[in-house]
């Protein structure tokens, strides 16, 4: 019995870890693409001639004291959370990568922190019902995608 909580605890720590934001203490700038630039952070990613693991972090042009963006790495792709920031600190967007593309809930937000939209990605493209809402948190418009396309759009 106490074998089976332990295997029910773990697996809702993991869970919940899983969308939460991670601490990130290497700055994106370090690191670098095989052709030994950075930039393109969909690219696979080196730090030190290693394919990087980890979370990683950059600043705002306009305040370098403040986090602009932490992306998430496994084996140099793209993989785990990405969380940009809006100047004021409020999340811009919040999302998932797998294997280097974006995948999963995706939700961005108003630079006053009311979500504007949220949908799922898959393998890069939105797929399924995504939901569109304007400053104040009326919904105001929902898009229906399948196979990489828009299939319907329905505004309120």
């Amino acid at each position: 019995m106490k074998k089976n909580k332990i295997i029910v605890f773990c697996a809702i720590l993991a869970i919940i870890s899983c969308n939460s934001i991670p601490s990130a203490e290497v700055m994106c700038y370090d690191l670098r693409t095989e052709d030994g630039l950075s930039g393109d952070p969909m690219a696979k990613q080196y730090l030190n001639d290693r394919l990087f693991t980890g979370s990683c972090y950059t600043l705002h042009e306009q305040d370098i004291t403040q986090i602009d963006e932490i992306r998430s790495y496994k084996k140099g792709k793209s993989h785990g959370v990405w969380v940009k920031y809006h100047n004021n600190g409020n999340i811009f967007y919040k999302s998932s990568a797998k294997n280097g593309e974006i995948h999963g809930l995706y939700n961005s937000y108003h630079i006053n922190g009311v979500k504007a939209d949220e949908g799922k990605m898959n393998k890069g493209y939105k797929d399924g019902v995504w939901e569109y809402f304007g400053v104040n948190g009326t919904l105001y418009k929902k898009d229906l995608y399948k196979n990489k396309k828009l299939i319907d759009e329905e505004y309120y």
